[in-house]
């Protein structure tokens, strides 16, 4: 299965073309310069297609972020498939780094704490987000093991911190799960369904895919590519008649975490929907009852951007 785009007017969606048109100007006005990608699918179809700074529909731009919410989609998998038994498996199951009995907390990760980002390790982001701690860590040749090293802040569970450790941890469960990498069970279980065509994640020097650090610029996808993650999640785990995540799991990603009600396993909860964003403007938004999807590409610099008015001003304000 090949999931190819139909395509129809704003009109015969039930959206008004007229203040889509208005996107040009909105963004001169706003000077986001660095806008590259903004697409709009409803109803299946995809009714609104801009691109800026020389894009087009078969340009790739990075990622960042939005790969931790693929992540997320990856799990569902692996746990629907029986690779993995459950969520609330310890994590030193998979990853024999946390069953040493570095801090006596390790053994109580679990696989639903990574994916909420409570594991309790701690965690400093740096100013701007920069993340000393994942540069110290890349000096290292073993990075979970390095991970393991780190401080316990809390009790796993008990609190919710964004960071990057969490992410890099699932990324080594779910491709130890597998019995590959990562990339190899997205390649094959996720992108080569919906017919995503992406180069291969890098790999730490422990053989751990990541994306969201340097040296990601191969994971890099197009607007109709993350489209298409959207539609995915949209429509339950299903393309085109063929599951692929299920829809319990799906539920379950979408719905609210105890440490933070706006985040669910991680994608994002909206006022009327769910999102997963990438450092410096990606965004894949998610608008069930008006059975949309919106994305929005952008070259991300180290100030970090957002332009999350354009879906709030512009997109969602055109459904008539």
């Amino acid at each position: 299965m090949n999931l190819e785009w139909q395509y129809s007017t704003p009109q015969a969606e039930g959206m008004d073309a007229e203040m889509l048109g208005d996107l040009d100007d909105f963004i001169k006005q706003k000077r986001y310069r660095l806008v590259n990608s903004v697409l709009v699918v409803r109803n299946g179809k995809i009714v609104f297609e801009r691109y800026y700074n020389k894009y087009n529909e078969n340009t790739r731009n990075q990622i960042k972020s939005i790969w931790k919410s693929i992540l997320s989609l990856l799990t569902g998998i692996c746990l629907d498939k029986g690779m993995i038994r459950s969520l609330d498996e310890p994590i030193g199951d998979y990853l024999p780094a946390f069953q040493r009995g570095v801090h006596p907390y390790h053994k109580a990760i679990t696989i639903r704490h990574l994916l909420t980002m409570s594991s309790g390790i701690f965690w400093n982001g740096g100013v701007h987000y920069h993340c000393p701690m994942v540069e110290q860590m890349k000096r290292t040749r073993d990075w979970i093991a390095h991970v393991a090293d780190v401080a316990m802040k809390d009790y796993p569970g008990s609190s919710y911190v964004y960071k990057e450790w969490d992410v890099l941890l699932l990324s080594a469960v779910i491709g130890n799960a597998f019995g590959n990498t990562s990339y190899e069970l997205c390649e094959q279980l996720l992108y080569k369904p919906l017919g995503i065509s992406s180069g291969r994640w890098a790999e730490s020097p422990c053989g751990v895919s990541y994306t969201v650090m340097k040296g990601e610029e191969h994971s890099n996808l197009s607007a109709r590519d993350l489209a298409k993650i959207g539609f995915l999640v949209l429509n339950n785990g299903i393309v085109e008649g063929q599951r692929i995540v299920s829809e319990h799991y799906i539920k379950e990603m979408l719905r609210p975490n105890d440490n933070n009600s706006s985040y669910g396993y991680l994608w994002w909860i909206l006022e009327n929907g769910y999102a997963c964003k990438g450092f410096g403007g990606q965004e894949i938004n998610i608008l069930p009852k008006q059975n949309i999807v919106t994305v929005i590409q952008a070259t991300p610099t180290p100030s970090s951007k957002t332009y999350g008015d354009i879906h709030k001003e512009i997109l969602e304000k055109s459904v008539v």
